[in-house]
């Protein structure tokens, strides 16, 4: 995985907010309760290796995820443009919100508004606070 096209923050960090909201639970955008281990750090060997993953089989985690962007496509760095960008973030989004390896049990997208604005954008970068309510 070319880690060049990853942000260097999803725009929340793990454990924030522990207990502020909800016992047990930490906080993502506008205080709504997430796990305290979402999401992983964009370095994360078990994220980088489940997004290396879906982008070779072509899905993650089951054939009804489908991958919008292959492995050669997501690590062309000198591809910049929209649709890439926003591909690279819906793969990484479908990761994410199945981290645990089961459809749907992973981090919410509470969890990680840098890519939420990406994926809406097709801009890299960025820490999110442009996302909306909508996405928050």
């Amino acid at each position: 995985i070319n880690t060049a096209v990853i942000p260097a923050s999803f725009g929340v960090q793990a454990g924030d907010g522990r207990d502020r909201v909800q016992a047990g639970s930490c906080t993502g955008v506008n205080d709504a309760p997430i796990p305290c281990a979402c999401p992983p750090a964009p370095t994360d060997p078990v994220f980088l290796a489940s997004l290396a993953r879906a982008l070779r089989q072509g899905f993650f985690p089951d054939p009804s995820v489908a991958s919008p962007i292959d492995l050669r496509r997501f690590n062309d760095a000198g591809d910049a443009s929209p649709q890439t960008t926003a591909d690279r973030a819906t793969a990484m989004i479908q990761v994410l919100q199945s981290f645990s390896g089961t459809k749907g049990q992973g981090c919410p997208g509470v969890s990680f508004p840098a890519l939420v604005s990406q994926q809406r954008s097709g801009v890299f970068g960025g820490d999110g606070s442009n996302v909306g309510v909508a996405g928050r």
